[in-house]
């Protein structure tokens, strides 16, 4: 991988940062985030993540656990009050880490260590959520913001075009449950520092969509 996109990526990780606590203003949220890429970045160095024949397989711990404890949020009153009084433009501008992101997955697909269809070569569209993203706010800090019903339509879409690429990325990941792309595998996610793509910011930015649509789905006209 060039050195311009491990910067891109590192750019990617602060500004999900940034915007996670502009949204939430929690500090403990924050330290979780940091503990998060932690972990998962010394299981990396340590080859965890690239033992292709055990099963489970461990690399379901970069996601799996995040989404477990986002669906736990959603089942209960308190989870769902939390995730409901975030900031909503600061939740929409966190997507627009989206587009360093793809430029990120296709250098690594330029490299030979993903397939190119994580990329917006292949069928990977999600770099328009972010470019959205962008036009999203402006909008919404405009004179005559997007209505909710706009706003739920946009979310709903880019969780559409998130499941797209994470379902290529973990079917093409060399594990005992690969289902795709065998020729060129997705390894960039598996040595660091992109093993924070599946553990933090895939993550954070599905954590901004649901946080978004509860938010909206809770509101009256």
């Amino acid at each position: 991988m060039s050195t311009s996109a491990e910067i891109l990526f590192y750019l990617a990780i602060a500004w999900c940062f940034f915007w996670a606590y502009a949204a939430s203003g929690s500090r403990v949220l924050l330290v979780v985030m940091l503990v998060l890429g932690l972990v998962h970045g010394s299981l990396a160095e340590r080859g965890v993540y690239a033992d292709a024949a055990s099963f489970p397989p461990p690399q379901l711990a970069l996601l799996a656990p995040v989404l477990l404890a986002l669906l736990v949020l959603l089942l209960i009153p308190r989870g769902r009050a939390w995730l409901g009084g975030f900031s909503l433009i600061s939740l929409t501008a966190l997507h627009v880490l989206r587009i360093p992101v793809e430029l990120v997955l296709h250098s690594g697909y330029e490299a030979g260590l993903a397939p190119r269809g994580m990329t917006y070569s292949g069928h990977n569209f999600d770099i328009m959520s972010g470019i959205t993203a962008l036009l999203m706010v402006m909008w919404m800090l405009s004179k005559r913001p997007p209505g909710r019903a706009v706003l739920i339509a946009w979310n709903a879409v880019c969780v559409v075009l998130l499941a797209i690429v994470v379902i290529t990325a973990v079917g093409s990941i060399p594990s005992a449950v690969q289902r795709w792309n065998f020729d060129q595998p997705n390894v960039l996610v598996l040595r660091t520092p992109y093993v924070l793509l599946p553990a933090l910011l895939v993550p954070a930015v599905l954590w901004a969509h649901v946080a978004a649509l509860v938010q909206l789905l809770r509101r009256e006209r």
